[in-house]
């Protein structure tokens, strides 16, 4: 969060008016993005083991004997509708290894939508839990959205965006000199005592951290509200830049409606935007006369069956309203073998199947960061690697709280925030004031509070209180 007072460090800064400069922006951005980005690491550590975590806290529920031939799809909805009768199915998902329980989401009548554990081989409803409260659920929407919506996810977003500002100002404050020296640069040195010790352990580890830490940053932006809104926009430019099933809404059937070859770019950008109000027309040729017929699970089972994609890794949700097609989405590990099948409700038909040689580049990218970021890439030293980055940036943030502790003026808010003051006679160059309008256009929620940043600055150091001291 602070670093050591230029005037005082043992390194001869480059020039003391930018030197101090940056510094007092490293202090602003991480007055606001410690509490958040603390958060982000614990909760992203747990979240890279979910599945693990979620088979120890609910092993009751979760671990069953090992099951050889499970039962079909159908006969354990059966077993779901007999359990809960009159309940709404919303999708089915494949048990994850032959001891683990198939999960059933459903939707009872007047009540919250619940998750279903079902013994593959016997059928047996092991028990249930309320979907919102489950614990690796509210550990994502924590990690999300603060558990505040999409206030919440406004907040991370912009903390997200700050972050990527600190890791920028805090390698130019930790660059040094002299690039010959080790200790204090690479290696932390451990065996010094007060400001030189603490400031070790917040740089050094943070350097190291730095790059991992900015791609974490990078690939879980396409999930926040403001940001992955306007890529998705970007997906209406090109194909090049088309984003994946992923991140767009299912189709709709829309029988009447003509064909339009950028229905599916504009349905991503509503999805991400939160707006279901424009549909993904696909062309369909009317039903018979006498009404489609309905197919169910078991049909989709066999389809999911012949075209390879029946196992762990897959989940089967159910049409939730007219037009809604059946939608088979399979990640069994990686992003190269995903795939997304959009099932006729009426006949079964494959509507379309996107594997990952159909995405666009950009969407392939940003499927490669996401499972990366959820340490579903490379198995388990990805998971690994997360963690290190988390307990790394944790670090960071504790001493760097610690830092500025010490070093805080008593007396409270009177006294100030212990702020780096403003270098005497320095005035921001061309080159810093284009490098923060790049990142406020990139990142616009950044750019509208690096603006009330600015004015909450000014204002602080106007304040009669403050100048009387």
């Amino acid at each position: 969060m602070a670093t050591p007072n230029p005037a005082s460090d043992d390194r001869r800064p480059r020039s003391r008016g930018l030197y101090g400069a940056v510094w007092r922006w490293h202090f602003y951005a991480g007055l606001f993005v410690v509490p958040v980005l603390l958060m982000l690491a614990v909760t992203g550590a747990l979240y890279t083991f979910d599945d693990e975590i979620e088979a120890w806290w609910y092993r009751d529920l979760q671990v069953t004997p090992v099951c050889a031939a499970p039962l079909p799809a159908a006969s354990q909805e059966a077993a779901v509708r007999a359990a809960y009768p009159g309940a709404t199915i919303r999708r089915y998902t494949v048990a994850a290894a032959a001891d683990r329980a198939a999960q059933w989401t459903i939707q009872p009548p007047g009540g919250a939508a619940l998750n279903l554990f079902v013994e593959p081989c016997t059928g047996t409803v092991r028990g249930a839990l309320e979907t919102r409260w489950q614990l690796m659920n509210v550990i994502s929407a924590l990690h999300g959205e603060l558990l505040l919506g999409t206030v919440g996810d406004w907040l991370v977003e912009l903390a997200a965006s700050w972050a990527l500002v600190l890791l920028v100002t805090g390698l130019y404050l930790w660059w040094p000199e002299r690039g010959d020296r080790l200790l204090g640069t690479l290696i932390p040195r451990l065996h010094a005592r007060g400001r030189v010790f603490w400031r070790d352990l917040h740089a050094v580890p943070a350097v190291w951290n730095a790059l991992a830490l900015g791609f974490l940053i990078l690939s879980g932006l396409p999930w926040a509200g403001f940001w992955g809104g306007q890529l998705a926009r970007l997906g209406t430019v090109s194909h090049l830049t088309a984003p994946t099933p992923n991140f767009v809404a299912a189709p709709t059937l829309d029988a009447a409606a003509p064909a339009d070859p950028h229905a599916a770019h504009r349905a991503a950008a509503a999805a991400a935007s939160h707006d279901t109000s424009i549909p993904w027309t696909i062309r369909h040729d009317p039903a018979p006369a006498g009404g489609p017929a309905r197919i169910g699970v078991a049909e989709v089972e066999a389809v999911a069956r012949q075209r390879g994609v029946l196992g762990p890794g897959l989940r089967l949700i159910y049409p939730d309203g007219p037009g809604a097609v059946w939608h088979l989405s399979y990640i069994p590990g990686g992003a190269t073998t995903q795939r997304t099948l959009y099932l006729d409700p009426a006949d079964g038909r494959a509507l379309d199947d996107i594997g990952y040689g159909r995405y666009s580049p950009l969407g392939k990218a940003v499927e490669w960061g996401v499972e990366i970021h959820l340490g579903r890439q490379f198995g388990l030293a990805n998971q690994l690697l997360c963690v290190l980055v988390c307990g790394l940036t944790v670090l960071t943030v504790v001493t760097g709280t610690v830092m500025w502790w010490r070093r805080r003026p008593p007396g409270g808010l009177r006294a100030g925030l212990g702020a780096p003051s403003r270098p005497r006679g320095y005035r921001t160059g061309a080159g810093v004031v284009a490098i923060a309008a790049g990142l406020g256009l990139l990142f616009p929620l950044m750019g509208a509070s690096l603006v009330a940043v600015l004015l909450f600055d000014f204002t602080l150091r106007r304040l009669p209180w403050r100048r009387a001291a």
